[in-house]
């Protein structure tokens, strides 16, 4: 094996060197462009400086002039002064001797009774899931109540409502019965 005895040729021409210099023209002229943008769009979103003093307006008497805001956070409401009231509620130094009247307190509402149809009760809670699906599938919104019962035992009752008076129940009723399905009115109180 032999050599070639010629050298190699190394490339034709010489490359010129890189200069770092263009690189960093480059960014110069584009933090100038970038400076400039934000200025523009500083300039056109804040024609209105707001660091200038508002015109002056016509000086209101000082009875007719609302109540300046004391020195704090933008937007806050001035303060008024409280007229407290207890000073004139509490007996005047006669040691509680006068004692008035309690005031005798309104009779409370009379508690206002709810109608319901109710459509099932069940001790097994999945059979009164079963029968909320089923009204569903009919198109008529139940729900499932638990409560229990004088002997305690649990039960899951399905019902619909709560209705204000009977007269309302009529067209539910007949829903139901189209249905298939008896339902008993149930009265509860809140």
């Amino acid at each position: 094996m032999s050599r070639d005895s010629k050298p190699r040729r190394k490339a034709a021409a010489k490359r010129p060197a890189r200069s770092g210099g263009s690189t960093v023209i480059g960014i110069f002229i584009g933090l100038v462009l970038g400076a400039v943008i934000a200025a523009g769009a500083a300039w056109y979103f804040t024609r209105a400086n707001p660091f200038q003093a508002a015109p002056a307006s016509p000086r209101m008497p000082a009875a007719d002039q609302p109540p300046v805001a004391l020195p704090g956070k933008p937007g806050d409401r001035p303060v008024v002064k409280q007229d407290f009231q207890f000073y004139k509620i509490l007996p005047q130094g006669d040691g509680g001797q006068t004692a008035q009247p309690a005031p005798v307190p309104p009779a409370p509402p009379a508690p206002v009774e709810r109608l319901y149809l109710q459509v099932g009760a069940f001790e097994d809670p999945s059979e009164a899931d079963n029968l909320k699906a089923r009204l569903a599938l009919s198109g008529i919104e139940a729900s499932a109540q638990r409560g229990q019962t004088a002997d305690g035992r649990i039960v899951h009752r399905v019902r619909i409502g709560p209705f204000v008076k009977p007269e309302d129940m009529a067209p539910m009723r007949s829903r139901l019965a189209e249905g298939g399905f008896t339902a008993t009115v149930v009265r509860a109180t809140p």
